[in-house]
């Protein structure tokens, strides 16, 4: 079940307002509708003393919740502009985007209320859920496993009993009310990927994605992992990636002994396995930058975190292939678009998730806890912040790419052979 949400979720994005709208009025329909069979199943559970208690304290605030989320849905949904002049005057603002299939195992103390609230957060940010309930709760679990399907399709919402189910690889996991602390609704995070699309200009984006990714050693937290280039531009995009790495000005990072040996074993793994390695040494210094091509999953290097100037080149045929490569791997913190292309940029944007989004050659950064400090915020909106994904949308510096002052002509590179090792 837990496969098959997360595949209709991605089928689904992005996810409008009308279908957010939707799962809350059906949530309410469901409640609304089934009122006195709710307070039953909670006296019978122990859960309130009698049918008018119950009415009172959790069927009404659940039905608020859920009103107030319909309310405020859309208003919730929109894009925030980012902190900072120059952040303004670039265009970057700031997105929510759904976490995705979202496991939450109920506590016992006022089920229906809290589930409410916690579907009211979760569907107006656009996710899927499963619920567990609390073996204290085996009435209220009973009648609603079986009202759901009659409200929700089980792709949207299911209800289940299974064991394992904290083992379950959810896009994010409950076990009890979430708190107001933001690093407790940290969702996981993959590796971060470079999408070069074919409409991009490779002699100008190529030392942008080598300074990227040399920043720091290549340990930068938001240094990408690896490259999705167009199966019939990956020999040209990795020779102007070597070009650019050669003309790189020297850096100061070293590596230790143990790092040395960690990335060489990376290496000699990818080209047993059938990668090509492409080695540039910078001509004013520094430390290697290797290129790897015909990269696959199956290499450690595609596994583990690189962090080291090591750069994999993955093929894609089509925009959809390089989103669903990404898609196979938890959302990751950063990815890197490159292209002139206006439909297939906003395709990227619409069909993938992230914390951050670098639009050609922008320097990505990520979104900060309290966007709009000087604003207050209803508990309904919070929740919807802790269940969406926060995205900063990165775009160019205003005077151009990094790496353009090491892009001159007659510096002697251009007719150089590439390094195999």
């Amino acid at each position: 079940m837990l496969e098959a949400q997360r595949a209709a979720f991605y089928a689904g994005l992005p996810v409008s307002p009308a279908s957010r709208r939707d799962r809350l009025q059906r949530a309410m329909q469901m409640i609304g509708q089934n009122a006195e069979a709710l307070c039953r199943a909670l006296v019978a559970d122990g859960t309130a003393p009698d049918a008018e208690s119950a009415r009172a304290a959790e069927v009404e605030p659940a039905l608020a919740a859920l009103q107030a989320a319909l309310d405020g849905v859309e208003r919730w949904m929109q894009p925030e502009k980012a902190r900072g002049l120059l952040a303004r005057a670039r265009g970057d603002h700031v997105e929510y985007q759904p976490i995705g299939v979202i496991g939450v195992a109920l506590p016992a103390s006022l089920p229906l209320f809290r589930i409410a609230g916690l579907l009211a957060g979760i569907f107006a940010a656009g996710n899927r859920v499963m619920l567990q309930f609390d073996a204290a709760s085996p009435r209220l679990a009973e009648l609603v496993g079986e009202l759901a399907p009659h409200f929700f399709d089980p792709l949207e919402l299911a209800v289940v009993t299974d064991g394992g189910f904290a083992e379950l690889a959810f896009d994010l996991l409950l076990t009890h009310e979430p708190q107001e602390d933001h690093a407790a609704m940290a969702a996981r995070s993959g590796k971060s990927p470079v999408i070069v699309g074919r409409s991009a200009d490779f002699a100008k984006i190529a030392g942008t994605i080598v300074a990227h990714k040399r920043a720091n050693g290549g340990r930068a937290p938001l240094a990408p992992d690896f490259l999705l280039a167009p199966d019939d531009q990956e020999e040209a995009i990795a020779d102007w990636l070597w070009r650019a790495a050669v003309r790189a000005g020297g850096d100061r990072a070293l590596l230790s002994g143990t790092e040395q040996r960690r990335l060489t074993r990376l290496l000699d793994d990818a080209r047993a396995r059938g990668g090509e390695v492409r080695t540039a040494e910078p001509r004013r210094g520094g430390m290697p930058f290797h290129i790897v091509r015909h990269a696959s999953d199956d290499m450690l290097l595609m596994q583990e975190d690189i962090r080291g100037p090591i750069l994999p080149i993955r093929n894609y045929a089509r925009i959809e292939d390089a989103i669903a490569a990404i898609r196979r791997r938890p959302p990751p913190l950063s990815i890197y678009y490159f292209g002139r292309d206006a439909a297939e940029r906003r395709h990227v944007l619409e069909q993938s998730l992230s914390s951050a989004i670098a639009i050609d050659g922008a320097v990505p950064s990520l979104a900060k806890a309290g966007l709009d400090a000087g604003r207050d915020i209803g508990r309904g909106e919070a929740d919807f912040r802790r269940f969406s994904r926060i995205r900063r949308v990165c775009r160019p510096r205003l005077f151009g790419f990094l790496g353009r002052a090491g892009r001159r002509a007659g510096d002697g590179v251009g007719e150089a052979a590439p390094a195999l090792r």
